[in-house]
């Protein structure tokens, strides 16, 4: 007997039975069984293929609407689930996604528009990564306009709009100390590329179009620099600053801001060696007696050109009124080209009085050492009095 003759049969002695699965399972149990499992291999097909369209009805109507996405995390969601459902849903749905394959895109990058540069930066090369791997999930459909488009999209995106992006930022940026960060993962960005120098060299070329020697938020820019992190922008970036060290004309603002914030050494080393005469007035005329430094000051008197400063007459008030700080005038005596500044006979007259001075300090040092000592016996003598008179 047949399968569907054994169906018939059963069915048949149902109806006798008047549908009692009891006695009818008794009759025969063997064809129940195997009824059972065909019902219920139906539904499971059955279940499997309405699931099987509802997804495909959805991921289509994902295609149809990731653009009205709110904000790029629910488009990125969105993106990333297609890519996931693509190489499952069946050619309908690839043939959807290649009709919709450059709207899906300029939607992306549209919503990436306010991004800054290092927040770009990370995420086209997550979308690059992600057109890749869409490309590789069509390529069973053999949809090639599909495929080739997004294999193009994933080099072009980088190689084309990245840069443009990138272009776009060093162009407008003010290089001050909140670029750095953003600099620093161009910098990176660039370092995982094969040419390193088409994207380094433009953003080089674009800061050094900027004042090292007047321009404060650059010198803030450059200070802020990492040797590990910002790679090639520190070395050159401080290369052009040490050179302006050695034989440039720094304006007294990046200088009144370096005395500010502890490199006062550079400051007074760059003073004692400007070759510019004029350069070394402006600065005399900002910074000279301006800052309460001596050793600023004096750096100047160290320069050895000639502008028109009357450094022997600051140099004379300095001295008469601290002439009882003996350290601060030694300090002034010895300091670099004070002599030739206020003359042989005025130097003469000074150390005279400096080795009046120490005498004075020995002599005073002597007497209170010899009055310490007095005072220390009237103390023991007026106990020994106390002591004696309680006996």
């Amino acid at each position: 007997m047949s399968f569907f003759e054994s169906v018939k049969d059963l069915f048949a002695k149902a109806k006798e039975l008047d549908f009692n699965l009891v006695e009818l399972y008794s009759y025969n149990q063997e064809g129940v069984l195997y009824f059972a499992l065909v019902v219920l291999l139906l539904i499971v097909v059955i279940v499997f293929f309405i699931n099987r369209s509802l997804k495909t009805a959805n991921t289509v109507k994902l295609v149809n609407n990731i653009q009205n996405s709110n904000n790029f995390e629910e488009y990125n969601s969105k993106f990333t689930k297609l890519i996931a459902e693509l190489p499952k849903r069946g050619l309908k749905v690839a043939s959807i996604v290649n009709l919709r394959k450059e709207d899906i895109l300029s939607k992306e990058l549209e919503l990436l528009k306010d991004f800054n540069i290092k927040d770009k930066i990370s995420e086209y090369e997550a979308i690059a990564s992600k057109c890749e791997l869409l490309a590789n999930n069509s390529k069973k459909y053999k949809i090639d306009e599909l495929t080739s488009y997004f294999e193009e999209k994933a080099k072009t995106l980088l190689e084309v709009d990245l840069k443009s992006e990138i272009e776009k930022y060093y162009e407008n940026a003010n290089f001050d100390e909140n670029d750095v960060v953003l600099v620093n993962s161009i910098v990176s960005y660039a370092n995982r590329k094969d040419k390193v120098g088409e994207i380094i060299n433009p953003i080089l070329e674009h800061i050094n179009s900027y004042s090292y020697a007047y321009n404060l938020e650059l010198y803030k820019f450059v200070k802020k620099l990492d040797k590990e992190e910002s790679k090639q922008v520190y070395k050159d970036c401080t290369r052009q600053f040490n050179d302006l060290l050695e034989n440039g004309n720094i304006s007294s603002l990046i200088l009144s801001y370096m005395l500010e914030n502890e490199e006062e050494s550079t400051v007074y080393k760059y003073i004692e060696n400007v070759k510019d005469a004029n350069h070394l007035k402006i600065l005399y005329n900002d910074l000279f007696g301006k800052k309460d430094d001596i050793k600023l000051d004096l750096s100047f008197v160290a320069n050895e050109l000639e502008i028109d400063a009357n450094y022997a007459q600051y140099l004379d008030n300095k001295i008469t009124s601290n002439w009882k700080d003996l350290a601060y005038i030694e300090h002034i005596m010895n300091a670099p080209r004070v002599l030739e500044t206020i003359g042989h006979i005025s130097y003469r007259s000074i150390l005279e009085r400096i080795e009046k001075l120490q005498k004075d300090e020995e002599i005073n040092k002597t007497l209170s050492q010899v009055l310490e000592t007095a005072r220390r016996a009237e103390s023991i003598a007026i106990e020994a009095k106390t002591l004696a008179s309680q006996k």
